[in-house]
């Protein structure tokens, strides 16, 4: 299997991506994910079910969506990975941080770290636990101007599995 056959490319699929007036939920199939068509590393569903990490030293997931498709201008949105940790996840200790990124157009990136670890498991949970990985839609873009996001585990070296991401969600900060 060539290195280009063991990536899961994401899938521009209508079905994936479900658009609500001021938010947006987007499945796994949509995701790119490293190593994510390898059986031994990665279960991915053949329809909008999740995909279930098995075990990989190498975490990276990420995704993009056209700004032009329901951001409103100047409005503050917030990216979050809705996940699981499977009662037999392992890997995921104070040592081994989760990098989330979320990124605008042509603007720097933003970062935060998670500690999966702190998380029940068997019940699905959305990180960054604290809501906080934000983006304002610049008030001026471009009509191809994009939003990536992420998630990264690719420094430490270590393996690390029993991770479901069930869906990533794009929705506006609200201000309590």
């Amino acid at each position: 299997m060539s290195r280009s056959q063991v990536h899961h490319e994401g899938e521009n699929n209508s079905s994936l991506f479900k658009y609500e007036t001021d938010s947006c939920t987007i499945k796994p199939r949509a995701l790119n994910i490293v190593w994510g068509r390898d059986s031994r590393y990665w279960k991915l569903s053949h329809a909008d079910g999740p995909a279930e990490l098995n075990q990989v030293s190498w975490l990276e997931v990420n995704g993009k969506i056209n700004l032009s498709r329901f951001f409103k201008n100047g409005k503050k949105y917030m990216v979050k990975f809705r996940v699981e940790l499977t009662p037999d996840n392992f890997g995921w200790g104070e040592s081994c941080p989760v990098y989330f990124m979320v990124k605008v157009a042509q603007e720097a990136r933003s970062w935060k770290k998670v500690y999966l670890n702190q998380a029940n498991t068997g019940v699905d949970f959305d990180v960054p636990m604290d809501g906080q990985l934000t983006f304002r839609v610049p008030e001026r873009r471009g009509a191809d101007d994009q939003l990536h996001f992420g998630m990264y585990e690719i420094w430490r070296g270590r393996w690390k599995g029993g991770l479901v991401i069930h869906e990533v969600i794009i929705a506006p900060v609200v201000h309590a």
